[in-house]
């Protein structure tokens, strides 16, 4: 208790805290002495996972052949342990006491942003278009420690800011202890850029027209559909990462726990996931290079069909799969601690794409596809190999 005491005001001499907020988790201290032990498992836990993520990524390249059959039951326990680890972390919040829910509005009217920042540390924030000539913020605000609505309604006031001015709209929760869902309604007109950080949400936007945005989340899912995002980076440590029918120039996206999906006409894509597989279906225009990386997952590309390719694909465990026709492999190499092959069309098409994609233990897999001409079926009736895919 002391130490936790000591912990918390040490936070406050640094500035990482406000007072009233201090005084809250004393109290809560006070009243709810289990809780030490809650913070402390979660702490071990990002610990060892953290440990085992430096532990596998060092040992990848040691791995041997007639060792293969222990590193597959190795890499079936690490999927398992972090999906299982980071499900428990996302299940611990702040049980600290009684909790009061309000909901809150902020309104802009005859306001364009050029600009939007945003910074949260509990919730999930999603963008929406509508026709309005204003910006309007729809929040639901879920307070910890409060008596009644009306200090919780004062205290959520006190600790955000809603800026709107000179075509920047800013708005950010300095209150720790508050997990907010936020709904942000903007004009359809093209955002010119948008940076959202959260530590514990989720992010969503849809039918938006951004030239850069820019998305962190330490525990989250990121999901953009049916936009056009000129340059994007997206990067979460706990969540999936889905970018769906969407056009863009540039597009980079890591997720250390969570599937990475990319759907779309996009120039450059690099995808990255430590604990999940990685899918990158390249629709017709402009795309150029695909990059993709994964640890324990699998790699899945799509190509359309009549379009020249030429790459190099590398695993450690796991096995190639290309297309049976039009290809013709240039180098293939099968070493002790890794499996290699470059590849390339055998003609050259006018779209021409470059793919390098590699996975510690699983499998890569280059197909071509053909576009559907008027909707989102394949010509058999199927659904596109991007609608099936497994979410993991």
């Amino acid at each position: 208790m002391n130490e936790e005491k000591k912990r918390i005001l040490e936070m406050v001499e640094s500035g990482l805290i406000s007072a009233n907020e201090a005084l809250t988790l004393l109290e809560a201290l006070e009243k709810e002495p289990g809780q030490n032990a809650r913070k402390e498992r979660r702490e071990n836990l990002l610990d060892e996972l953290i440990g085992l993520a430096q532990r596998f990524s060092s040992s990848g390249q040691k791995q041997s052949r007639e060792f293969k059959s222990n590193a597959y039951q190795s890499r079936d326990k690490v999927f398992q342990f972090v999906q299982s680890a980071m499900q428990r972390v996302r299940d611990i919040e702040f049980p600290l006491g009684k909790t009061v829910e309000i909901s809150h509005v902020f309104e802009e009217k005859d306001f364009v942003p050029r600009r939007i920042k945003v910074e949260e540390a509990n919730g999930n924030f999603t963008i929406k278009p509508w026709k309005e000539k204003g910006v309007r913020a729809e929040c639901h605000v879920k307070l910890y420690g409060a008596d009644d609505e009306d200090e919780a309604r004062e205290a959520f006031i006190k600790n955000s800011v809603f800026y709107a001015r000179d075509e920047k709209l800013s708005f950010s929760v300095g209150l720790k202890l508050m997990k907010v869902d936020t709904v942000l309604y903007v004009p359809e007109e093209a955002l010119h850029e948008a940076a959202i950080k959260l530590f514990n949400g989720s992010f969503s936007m849809h039918d938006m027209d951004v030239y850069s945005l820019e998305v962190k989340t330490a525990n989250g899912k990121i999901e953009i559909k049916r936009s056009k995002v000129t340059e994007f980076e997206g990067e979460t440590g706990n969540g999936q990462i889905h970018i769906i029918d969407c056009e863009g120039q540039k597009a980079e996206a890591s997720s250390f726990n969570g599937a990475v999906h990319v759907v779309g006409a996009i120039g450059y894509t690099d995808i990255k996931s430590f604990n999940g597989n990685v899918l990158c279906d390249v629709k017709a225009g402009g795309a150029h290079t695909v990059k993709a990386q994964a640890v324990t997952g699998n790699i899945e590309i799509y190509v359309p069909k009549d379009t020249s390719m030429k790459g190099v694909l590398r695993t450690n465990l796991g096995y190639f799969q290309l297309p049976e026709e039009g290809m013709r492999k240039v180098e293939e190499k099968e070493e002790m601690v890794q499996k290699m092959v470059r590849f390339e069309s055998e003609v050259q098409a006018l779209d021409n794409i470059v793919i390098e994609a590699e996975t510690k233990t699983g499998s890569v897999s280059v197909q071509e596809i053909t576009l559907p001409a008027t909707d989102d079926k394949e010509p058999n009736g199927t659904d596109s190999p991007s609608s099936t895919a497994d979410g993991e």
